[in-house]
C-alpha cells in the first residue's frame, strides 16, 4: 500500500492502522464493559505480523487498553521488526488501584505514563503519542514542554491528541500543542469542523469510529447483532435497531461491500491519513487493504451514500 504522511511529521503511515484495543482482552469499569472479548493471544501476534506482511506499517494502541495487556502484545508482536512499525500510543486514561479508571494527562503524569509504554511495548521511542483524555487549557503549555524535550531526546516523534472536542484542538493548535489528532468520523458523523481544522493546519490525520460501532460494517443488516457481555457495544449499543441502516447497501455498486463503501467514503476525505480499524480477525483487514487499493468511489455513489447517511442520522 502507498504510504501517506502524517500533517507536518514525516512519518509515512499505511492508509489502514491496526487498532489494538480490541486486541487486548475485555476491562471493566465500575461493573460496565470498557473493552472487548479477547481474541486470544496467539491469534492477536500471528495477525499483527500477517499484516504486517501485506503492507500495514502503523499500530494504535493505549496505556489504558486491557491495563497494558494490549501494548505488550502489540511489542510481542513486532519484537524484531520495529524498524518496521510506525506505533501510536495515548496516555492518560489508566487503570488504577482496585480496578478504578484514572483519568488524568496532567504534565506529572506525562513521563512516567510514556516510561511505562515503552517498557511495556519493549521500544525505546514512539512514533506517536496522544493525550487519551483532554488536558486542562492551563496545562497546555506545561504539557507542550514537556512532550518537546521527549521529542527532543529521541523518546518520540511526534504526538497529539485522541478526541472528538474540536475546541480542545483549536486550543492546542494555538499553544503549539499538536502534530497529530485522532478523532472519531464516519458516514453517520462526518466531523466537518475537525476535518477543517486538522486541513488549516496540516496537522496528521488518524480516524476511528468508521465503522460506528458496527452500524456501517454490513454485518448487522440482516440479522441482529448479539454482543457478548464483555463487549463495550453490549452497553452502548443495546438499544440501537442495526437493520435500519441496511438502505445504504442500495447505493453500493456491484462489487463493493458496506464496510469497504464506508472506509473508501473516509480515505477519499482530503487530508485522510489512516484508518485506525478496530476489526479483530484478518478477514476484517483483508477487505479493509482492499477498500484502501480501490480507486476513489463515484462521485453519484459518494451523494447517495451521504444523502442516505444524513436522512438516517434525521430520523433517530
Amino acid at each position: 500500500m502507498e504510504l501517506r504522511i502524517l500533517g507536518d511529521t514525516g512519518i509515512g503511515v499505511s492508509p489502514i492502522t491496526i487498532g489494538a484495543w480490541q486486541l487486548g482482552g475485555p476491562l471493566f469499569f465500575n461493573g460496565k464493559p470498557d473493552g472487548h472479548p479477547d481474541p486470544g493471544k496467539e491469534n492477536v501476534l500471528r495477525m499483527i505480523r500477517e499484516l504486517g506482511d501485506q503492507g500495514i506499517n502503523a499500530i494504535d494502541t493505549a496505556e489504558q487498553y486491557s491495563a497494558g495487556e494490549s501494548e505488550r502484545r502489540v511489542g510481542e508482536a513486532i519484537r524484531g521488526h520495529r524498524d518496521q512499525w510506525v506505533i501510536s500510543t495515548k496516555f492518560g486514561y489508566r487503570v488504577g488501584p482496585g480496578g478504578v479508571r484514572e483519568d488524568d494527562s496532567s504534565p506529572p503524569t506525562i513521563l512516567s505514563s510514556l516510561e511505562g509504554s515503552l517498557r511495556r511495548l519493549g521500544t525505546d521511542h514512539l512514533d506517536v503519542y496522544l493525550y487519551h483524555c483532554a488536558p486542562k487549557l492551563e496545562d497546555l503549555d506545561a504539557g507542550r514542554e514537556i512532550l518537546e524535550v521527549a521529542k527532543a531526546q529521541g523518546k518520540i516523534r511526534a504526538y497529539g491528541i485522541s478526541t472528538a472536542d474540536p475546541a480542545l484542538v483549536e486550543a492546542l493548535v494555538a499553544h503549539d500543542a499538536v502534530d497529530v489528532v485522532q478523532f472519531p468520523t464516519s458516514l453517520l458523523d462526518p466531523a466537518d469542523r475537525m476535518w477543517t481544522l486538522c486541513r488549516a493546519a496540516n496537522l496528521g490525520t488518524q480516524l476511528r469510529g468508521v465503522m460506528a460501532q458496527g452500524r456501517l460494517s454490513g454485518k448487522y443488516f440482516t440479522q441482529a447483532p448479539a454482543f457478548r457481555s464483555d463487549d463495550n457495544r453490549s452497553n452502548w449499543c443495546k438499544d440501537e435497531d442495526y437493520a435500519r441502516f441496511a438502505v445504504l447497501a442500495d447505493c453500493l455498486p456491484a462489487g463493493t461491500t458496506m464496510a469497504q463503501a464506508a472506509i473508501r467514503w473516509i480515505l477519499d476525505r482530503p487530508g485522510a491519513h489512516t484508518i485506525c480499524m478496530g476489526a479483530k480477525g484478518i478477514e476484517d483487514y483483508r477487505a479493509a487493504i482492499a477498500a484502501a487499493e480501490m480507486p476513489p468511489l463515484d462521485e453519484a455513489v459518494r451523494e447517495c451514500l451521504e444523502n442516505t447517511a444524513a436522512f438516517l442520522v434525521q430520523a433517530k
